[in-house]
């Protein structure tokens, strides 16, 4: 059996909630269609991840499907004039916490900000000058640490990815990042 919900589950009937969350502090139907099309393949490839490694019966699934559908909330503030500097899409994290925050969605804000990289430390964050608070933004639970990793098998433009290009780009980023997400890759791959 692919899955194993207990009574009180409510994943299926909340899933349209994040979604109306999500379109709600969307800018236009066409950002709101990218990111959730990304979002929702972020949820499957979780539950692939979650399914492969028999995770079902030590995760929160309805933070799964919330944190998968809600984690790039804070792109849309990047998609308005899309700003070309990699340092200041950071944010995006950032950003989409505190929207998640104001909707009373604190598992669910901190997955938001910890999905950024494969997880970004305060030394990183300082010794890169990351326009970012400085403080640790390290995925530490099963769920942040499952939708982070799934996260880097696809892009909001579209693209793919697979171990070799994941590996190659966070590698640009430095040992710290890529260090990470070899972690990652040995807990779930």
């Amino acid at each position: 059996m692919l899955f194993k919900f207990n009574k009180n589950i409510k994943t299926y009937s909340m899933i349209k909630n994040y979604i109306n969350i999500l379109k709600k502090h969307s800018n236009s139907r066409k950002d709101f269609d990218i990111v959730l099309n990304h979002s929702l393949i972020v949820f499957a490839k979780s539950l692939e991840i979650i399914s492969k490694k028999s995770l079902f019966d030590k995760i929160d699934i309805d933070l799964i499907a919330s944190g998968s559908i809600l984690h790039d909330i804070g792109a849309f503030e990047f998609m308005k004039n899309f700003d070309q500097n990699q340092k200041n899409y950071l944010k995006h994290g950032v950003i989409g916490a505190k929207i998640l925050r104001s909707e009373g969605l604190t598992k669910e804000a901190l997955v938001c900000e910890k999905h950024i990289g494969a997880g970004l430390s305060k030394k990183y964050i300082i010794e890169n000058n990351l326009p970012l608070p400085k403080k640790d933004f390290l995925p530490i639970t099963l769920e942040q640490k499952i939708i982070c990793y799934a996260d880097k098998f696809h892009s909001k433009s579209g693209k793919k990815d697979d171990l070799a290009s994941i590996k190659k780009e966070m590698n640009e980023f430095g040992k710290e990042p890529l260090r990470r997400f070899l972690e990652l890759e040995k807990m779930f791959g």
